[in-house]
């Protein structure tokens, strides 16, 4: 009888011992909770976006937009701030990157970047040197971010293909959204993407003609085979090999996240090059690092389509002490 009574105390004792932990550990996660709430507040901004009409869409979902929250970068003398929109029962989110000197007549063209899938939309900002470039260079970047930073183009890639989500709509809201900002010029708006998002980017050329001015994927592919309605200008980024996004278009181990197979890049590139009126052959140089450029010109409506094959890179955002992936596509932007 006394060993049973040991036994029944020591296991009371630890029950008693485990639910103190856990209050312990109940408590301190609020804590931060309420610490985190308090230092977002704190550097909340008060001021709401300008309310803005969506651009022609074959999808328009009631939206609801909230207050932007962020902060300002001393370092790259630029305010980064994020932003919410209320999508039907789904909250999504894009941020945004601008000088910190904006004058009230600036007016600033627009890139928007696509995250990769797995990655959001700060990792994206991290992926190049976005903060210094808006400071220099003056324009606005803006980062979407996909559900379960993921994007659907229909044949790729999950979460978002499986759950249908409207990635198309949602960008319309973001651009119309900026747009609508007094130093936003939307006469210059340009669309870029790694990855998943690359292959974003490629879809919603061809899905919005005449809402951007240039594309720019990297590490992706025309999935879906679409061709531009109206001429748009291209710059294609892609290193070789590539083992995630083969640029031959040969199989790996991604194709399971996809429907559709990989198509080549060359062919993919050439065949946008067909629909912006390009010359059948494009002008091919290699540089002495070894980067290739492949440059059809001139295209109908002043565009140009390249493609820049780059060795040796990998599956990772191009940015080598000889070859700055930001760089260049601002280069082709204009900007």
């Amino acid at each position: 009888m006394a060993e049973s009574r040991r036994s029944l105390t020591k296991i009371l004792l630890g029950v008693i011992a485990v639910a103190a932990v856990m209050l312990v550990v109940l408590v301190t996660l609020a804590v931060r909770q309420q610490a985190a709430s308090q230092v977002s507040s704190s550097q909340s901004s008060v001021a709401v976006a300008p309310k803005s009409t969506l651009p022609p869409s074959t999808q328009q979902p009631s939206t609801q937009q909230q207050p932007p929250t962020g902060g300002t970068d001393q370092a790259a003398a630029v305010d980064v701030v994020d932003h919410v929109i209320q999508m039907g029962l789904i909250q999504r989110e894009y941020l945004t990157v601008a000088p910190q000197d904006l004058q009230p007549t600036e007016k600033l063209p627009i890139v928007v970047a696509l995250h990769g899938l797995g990655v959001d939309r700060r990792g994206m900002l991290s992926a190049a040197s976005w903060r210094q470039a808006v400071a220099q260079d003056r324009f606005l970047a803006v980062f979407p971010q996909g559900v379960a930073n993921s994007w659907n183009v229909g044949p790729c890639c999950p979460p978002a293909s499986l759950l249908g989500i409207d990635d198309l709509g949602f960008l319309d809201q973001v651009v119309a959204q900026v747009s609508a900002e007094p130093n936003a010029d939307a006469q210059r708006l340009y669309l870029a993407g790694f990855s998943n998002g690359a292959i974003m980017a490629y879809y919603t050329a061809c899905s919005r003609p005449g809402v951007y001015q240039a594309v720019a994927p990297i590490a992706g592919s025309n999935l879906t085979g679409c061709k531009p309605q109206q001429p748009i200008s291209l710059f294609h980024q892609h290193a070789d090999p590539d083992p995630v996004v083969p640029f031959d278009g040969k199989p790996t181990v991604a194709q399971i996240l996809s429907s559709a197979t990989f198509p080549s890049v060359p062919i993919s590139v050439a065949a946008w090059a067909v629909a912006d009126g390009c010359p059948a052959q494009p002008a091919v140089t290699v540089e002495t690092s070894g980067v290739e450029r492949s440059v059809w010109e001139p295209c109908a409506a002043g565009t140009r389509v390249e493609l820049v094959r780059l060795p040796g890179v990998g599956h990772n955002w191009p940015n080598k002490a000889t070859y700055k992936g930001l760089d260049e596509l601002l280069a082709f932007f204009g900007i």
